[in-house]
């Protein structure tokens, strides 16, 4: 695996990512917490969400960057042969 076929991966990384995270906060908010650890169902805060909805918006932007130079690796490529 070349550098920019790990761009694309890490790019995808970071869109699937945060989705699955959100995911697991969500199920872990509606969790009934009773007793030492809690009393009720606690929602998620946007301070705990911020490093997710981070993380998704570089994916969002690294992606197609990460597209176009493969495609310009492949050209160059290319053209050596």
């Amino acid at each position: 695996m070349n550098r920019y076929t790990f761009y694309i991966a890490m790019s995808i990384f970071c869109l699937l990512f945060p989705i699955g995270l959100w995911l697991y906060a969500e199920w872990d908010a509606q969790r009934p917490k009773t007793g030492p650890v809690g009393d009720g169902s606690t929602s998620v805060t946007l301070i705990q969400v911020l490093p997710a909805i981070g993380t998704f918006i570089l994916g969002v932007l690294n992606l197609p960057v990460a597209i176009v130079r493969y495609r310009k690796y492949k050209a160059r490529q290319r053209k050596d042969l």
